[in-house]
């Protein structure tokens, strides 16, 4: 127990920025990840490989929605599994950095398995819909729509970001620190909070309207996201930009 105290104490002092992150990543999802890093440290697992449970984790979530009938029971069994693929996936980068093991191949590994995420969720919406429900054509389209939302966004915030760190710009909490209009602004895009709307999958009507909601409000949140990522990008290319 001492070494998972003192692994916690350590990962505490080598958190990443809260710049950018929603009140559920900074709140719930990272102290959760926190915990389960210092455990696979203690235990001795690799980032590598806790990134792999997380995408193990995942795909059995998905694999509930695709060959269960929706309950109340399964609905909440695919939030919790899925919530825990997102706390591991948290998890890797925690252990990586207590590890001093960050490499290229364990970020590559990282990035694909989420953007994997991104489709396979929503396919699995799809899938479970199709098979187990009467919803109308016009509905299966809204998971294809989500997925695509959910791919570009995740695309536009790698590359944004991989072009600053090109560009040799680096995140700086400012003065005020982290936005807090900003942190609640981004909840609705929040992984973690898109896992808990699985509660509702029993209830198929009710589900379906909430995740379509849901899915019109991360279309609108990626346009604003859009224009401010270019108008970032325009700036630091300077006048001729």
């Amino acid at each position: 127990m001492t070494a998972y105290r003192d692994a916690v104490s350590a990962l505490g002092a080598r958190q990443k920025s809260q710049r950018g992150v929603s009140l559920y990543s900074r709140f719930v999802n990272r102290p959760l990840g926190r915990l389960v890093a210092a455990a696979a440290h203690t235990l001795g697992l690799s980032p590598n490989l806790v990134s792999l449970l997380s995408a193990v984790v995942t795909l059995a979530g998905v694999a509930v929605l695709a060959l269960v009938p929706p309950t109340w029971w399964s609905g909440v069994l695919v939030w919790q599994l899925l919530a825990w693929g997102f706390v591991l996936d948290s998890a890797d980068g925690q252990v990586a950095r207590l590890q001093s093991r960050s490499s290229p191949g364990g970020e590559w590994l990282d990035h694909v398995i989420d953007a994997g995420k991104m489709v396979v969720v929503h396919a699995g919406v799809l899938v479970g819909w199709y098979r187990f429900t009467d919803l109308s054509d016009g509905l299966l389209l809204v998971p294809l729509f989500f997925q695509l939302v959910a791919v570009v966004m995740f695309a536009g915030l790698t590359i944004v970001a991989l072009l600053k760190r090109v560009a040799g710009v680096t995140r700086s909490e400012g003065q005020g620190g982290p936005s807090w209009v900003r942190a609640v602004g981004l909840l609705p895009a929040d992984y973690g909070i898109q896992t808990l709307f699985f509660v509702l999958w029993g209830a198929v009507g009710v589900f379906a309207a909430a995740y379509t909601l849901l899915a019109v409000v991360n279309a609108v949140l990626l346009v604003l996201l859009s224009a401010k990522w270019w108008g970032e990008l325009r700036a630091l290319a300077g006048p001729q930009g």
